[in-house]
């Protein structure tokens, strides 16, 4: 969970940490170009080879995919997990060896592509974001992740930098000897992924759910304590969360429909629950986005207020002393021939009048409730 829940009040909002500069792809530049466009987050690339099936499980590391390939079995469930993007040799003999599209390989180095699905008979080639929480940088980091379904119980997995996602998965197909992992094919673990890709987009959306409730409490309690760019960055951070997640509907929905050839009957029934996580995702992500907007013409409404309380007092106080300025202004003219000057209780009288004024125009003022 992002969110302690054990502390009492939640962690304050924190910022997407996406690349701010993209390299742009080259202008007329020939499809299938294979070029890595986006940021060098490792210094090296690494490879992680996982084999497994209900009674065997083995994890290794690659230095390098070897150009004669991997030894593949039909009996077991191949996991090829790569972290780095940068060194586009060794993505490209990956493309070689397991007979990868050059135009597929191109989105799998284009780390700003838009996030997709391909479903085709041969294989099922899956574009989207992975959304993690790093506890001890107080940010979300958001990297490229690219998914690939091949037959033969193959699956290759593509991310920039390491990442705990997948750790549970890992964890379940060490551990999990027999189990319902172990049992089903490379149709299943896609799904695990997807579906773990997924749980990380609920943490997140359960954060900001948690910071959305805080701000909502504190404008409730007193607007003053709450700053204009708190709201502002919470509902900045919401609407990038969403724009970040709302792909995953359309790549679970295109899942449900028939591939004979990757997708087995008996994973149909993941892959719905995978849809229906995927639109709770989305669903409370665009109650998020209502929520902080409706907070932000909250404060902007009570704000506006406090600014009409202020310039209602001012203008009452500036209104009891306008006839005193009057009255003030007349008797400071420099004329000779004035009457009431002459009288001994003139100035006193007119202090009198003074405050009777200021009296009762103060006392209309509270009786209508003004001040």
């Amino acid at each position: 969970m992002l969110a302690d829940m054990n502390s009492d009040s939640p962690r304050p909002v924190r910022p997407l940490a996406v690349p701010v500069r993209r390299r742009r792809r080259p202008l007329a530049q020939s499809p299938g170009t294979l070029v890595h466009r986006g940021d060098k987050r490792v210094d090296a690339a690494h490879l992680r080879l996982v084999s497994y099936n209900e009674a065997f499980e083995e994890m290794k590391t690659l230095e390098s995919i070897p150009e004669e390939g991997l030894p593949l079995h039909e009996d077991r469930v191949d996991w090829l997990h790569i972290t780095g993007l940068h060194e586009v040799g060794e993505i490209a003999k990956i493309g070689r060896v397991f007979g990868i599209s050059a135009l597929v390989l191109e989105d799998i180095l284009h780390t700003g592509s838009r996030s997709k699905i391909e479903n085709h008979e041969s294989e099922i080639f899956v574009v989207t974001r992975l959304v993690t929480d790093v506890e001890k940088d107080g940010v979300c980091e958001v990297q490229h992740f690219s998914l690939l379904l091949l037959p033969g119980n193959l699956v290759l997995t593509f991310c920039e930098t390491p990442t705990p996602v997948f750790d549970p998965v890992i964890e379940r197909i060490r551990t999990n000897i027999g189990g319902r992992i172990r049992r089903h094919g490379a149709d299943y673990l896609a799904w695990a992924l997807l579906d773990a890709v997924v749980d990380n987009y609920l943490s997140v959306i359960d954060h900001l759910d948690d910071a959305v409730a805080a701000i909502d409490e504190k404008l409730q309690l007193d607007d003053r304590s709450v700053h204009a760019a708190e709201i502002y960055a919470l509902k900045r951070e919401t609407n990038r969360v969403f724009r970040t997640i709302r792909p995953i509907r359309e790549i679970a929905l295109s899942l449900l429909r028939e591939n004979e050839n990757l997708l087995t009957p008996a994973s149909r029934p993941y892959f719905i629950d995978l849809n229906d996580h995927a639109i709770q995702a989305i669903e409370t992500v665009e109650y998020l986005r209502e929520a902080s907007n409706s907070l932000r013409e909250f404060y902007l409404s009570s704000a506006s207020h406090r600014m009409n309380e202020v310039m209602k007092v001012l203008t009452c106080f500036s209104t009891i002393f306008l006839p005193l300025t009057f009255i003030a202004g007349i008797y400071g003219m420099n004329f000779e021939h004035m009457p009431e000057l002459q009288h001994r209780w003139a100035y006193p009288a007119i202090w009198i009048i003074f405050l009777l004024c200021a009296a009762g125009m103060f006392w209309l003022f509270r009786r209508m409730r003004w001040l």
